[in-house]
């Protein structure tokens, strides 16, 4: 089996379609094609009017502008039958963290493979992000933002299966485009093992 991991975002590539869907209950019909129209220009969310919200910004709101559509990457080179990644943002209910999950589309079916969350941690003083993989592995790790970058790194399973140092790199380039980039700690250098380009479109 071959592994990449892509931070919520993450991607399990496996070697035959059939182990790629060992959890065929999980999955749905694929969608047509007409899913992949050229994206439009989403406007950025805004923040519910409510009296009980503070007019302060918070530090999650550094991470906001993803919310709303359905992020999309072509993921038609990755495996056979492989369409796109989609992955979705949204504020949890209290309006403290913003909830994400990332499904892999194929042309048999969908795999609901990544669900979890970016959050403000008071006790490291960081924002932070948190996921469960569809077979229970959790990833976790502190999100430096600088500027229009944000950076996460963690200690996860290679593409050989073996535990290493990983950093996933979000770059924005429009409200509606970010560059996903996953590289490995070898020696003393980071060695980029692959990148993706999400795209905005409609959608819930």
């Amino acid at each position: 089996m071959k592994k990449i991991w892509i931070y919520g975002f993450a991607i399990v590539l496996v070697g035959s379609t059939a182990a790629m869907y060992a959890g065929s209950k999980a999955q749905e019909p694929a969608k047509s094609s007409d899913d992949d129209a050229t994206p439009k220009k989403i406007a950025e969310p805004t923040k519910p009017a409510s009296t009980n919200q503070s007019a302060v910004a918070k530090p999650i709101d550094a991470l906001s502008w993803v919310i709303g559509g359905v992020w999309t990457a072509d993921a038609s080179k990755m495996g056979p039958g492989m369409q796109r990644i989609e992955t979705r943002y949204q504020w949890s209910d209290n309006h403290a963290y913003i909830r994400f999950n990332t499904h892999f589309v194929f042309d048999k079916g969908t795999a609901k493979t990544y669900d979890g969350n970016f959050f403000w941690n008071p006790a490291q003083k960081s924002l932070a992000m948190w996921y469960m993989d569809a077979r229970n592995f959790i990833t976790e790790s502190p999100v430096l933002v600088d500027g229009d970058q944000w950076t996460m790194q963690f200690r996860g399973p290679d593409f050989d299966g073996k535990m290493a140092d990983l950093r996933v790199v979000v770059a924005r380039k429009t409200n509606d485009q970010y560059r996903w980039s996953v590289s490995e700690k070898q020696s003393d250098a980071w060695k980029e093992l692959a990148a993706l380009e999400y795209l905005r479109v409609p959608g819930e």
